[in-house]
């Protein structure tokens, strides 16, 4: 595919309130889960999270004719909230080097154009410029629609299988010094 017909660029304020609404219909549609204040605190304030700090950053992808907001990816300081993950991956990602992707949602209308890769491969290219990070980790759920192919595809392995545990998680880590998977067309031509 020559075009892919969407556009990849950095979260702005503009941008926040569709992005709320995207996120909060992502965790209730493919999680399952309830809002919950302490573990979607940077969903409620995505100017403190993304907009002003070094360091994370959030990507938006957007329809290229319609301007509607097709999917969402970001990175953020590695540190695990205590109670909710393994312990030791808390004490592991303390180190100020590991970057945790999180929020990579695309709703289910607009999957299978390669949203989500690109917008994945754009925050590891520019997490690797910027230096800040040597690992990203991110955690999926089993139950999440196609989410263990499409992350181990990405080049993702499994290091902690939490899935009967506090979290009910699948931990990931993507090493950057060995991440070079070589983007697709699609992804190409779709980058800014």
């Amino acid at each position: 595919m020559a075009d892919a017909g969407f556009h990849v660029r950095e979260l702005t304020a503009e941008d926040i309130p569709s992005a709320r609404t995207l996120m909060l219909r992502i965790v209730a549609e493919d999680f399952g889960d309830p809002y919950d204040p302490t573990v979607h605190a940077d969903i409620d304030d995505m100017t403190a999270w993304y907009l002003a700090p070094d360091g994370p950053f959030m990507l938006v992808a957007r329809d290229a004719e319609t301007g509607v907001l097709l999917g969402t990816a970001g990175i953020r300081g590695g540190e695990l909230k205590e109670g909710l993950s393994p312990p030791h991956l808390v004490e592991r990602y303390r180190d100020g080097r590991t970057g945790q992707l999180v929020r990579v949602y695309v709703p289910r209308e607009h999957r299978r154009r390669g949203v989500a890769r690109v917008l994945i491969h754009q925050v590891l290219d520019r997490a690797r410029c910027e230096g800040h990070y040597q690992t990203i980790a991110l955690h999926t759920f089993p139950h999440s629609p196609g989410a263990l192919p499409f992350w181990l595809s990405m080049g993702a392995v499994v290091v902690e299988d939490d899935t009967a545990g506090v979290s009910r998680a699948l931990f990931m880590e993507i090493p950057l010094t060995t991440y070079d998977i070589e983007p697709t067309r699609t992804e190409r031509n779709t980058r800014s």
